[in-house]
């Protein structure tokens, strides 16, 4: 009942400093992706309004890159086909991707929000603020978006469009690889600091079940590949 307590008075005490400490300073942001448990148990703004509308609307943006580089790829192998897609200005390729990842955002808010507090409450959270579990969805989703696109602003700099800056960085995009299942983790983290819950149940729901959906296509390409 304490521990409910405590959790609780956490949460109420970080959605009130909405004008306080942002979870974008340096120091924070390194604690995110290094020490997580320090980022959600520090008393930070979550709640601040441009804050959390930047982190949804970063992870728009990156689902939405993730799945034009999917599309790309696959019509690059497929014989004989004319590659169009990733072949316009930056400029273009940006406007897209931009307004497409405001609506991606505030669908991941709500779906994949609900989605996130429906697992909390399997993992065995109790009296669960559903805006604190969006906050912590999106933040821990922080970890993934943010490589994401500091990848794509990279290429914006280095390569002519978008086709091209795919087949230059092939050799090293598995590095990217990792921030996925460091997300998982970080949600994981982050759920044992702000909820109270049970730490098997957590992983399972909150670890295991989402690498399982991450490994199964890498496995399928991998089968494919051998299968040669």
């Amino acid at each position: 009942l304490l521990g409910n307590v405590s959790n609780r008075n956490l949460l109420e005490k970080q959605l009130a400093q909405a004008d306080h400490i942002s979870p974008f300073w340096p120091r924070h942001l390194v604690d995110l992706f290094v020490r997580p448990r320090e980022f959600f148990a520090g008393q930070l703004a979550l709640g601040n309004t441009p804050s959390f509308l930047l982190v949804t609307w970063s992870y728009g943006v990156a689902v939405a890159l993730d799945q034009v580089h999917r599309d790309l790829v696959r019509k690059m192998k497929s014989p004989g086909n004319l590659v169009a897609m990733g072949e316009g200005s930056w400029f273009e390729f940006w406007s897209w991707i931009l307004t497409i990842g405001a609506i991606g955002g505030f669908v991941l808010w709500w779906l994949g929000g609900w989605w996130f507090s429906v697992r909390l409450r399997w993992s065995g959270a109790k009296e669960l603020s559903e805006r604190s579990a969006h906050l912590l969805y999106v933040y821990s989703s922080f970890v993934v978006s943010a490589p994401t696109i500091a990848a794509a602003l990279f290429w914006t700099a280095t390569e002519p469009n978008y086709r091209q800056a795919v087949a230059a960085a092939r050799p090293y995009l598995a590095a990217l690889l990792i921030f996925p299942f460091w997300s998982l983790v970080t949600s994981y983290i982050g759920a044992r600091t702000l909820f109270q819950v049970n730490p098997w149940k957590a992983r399972l729901w909150l670890i295991i079940i989402p690498a399982g959906f991450y490994l199964l296509p890498l496995a399928l390409v991998a089968a494919a590949l051998l299968a040669r």
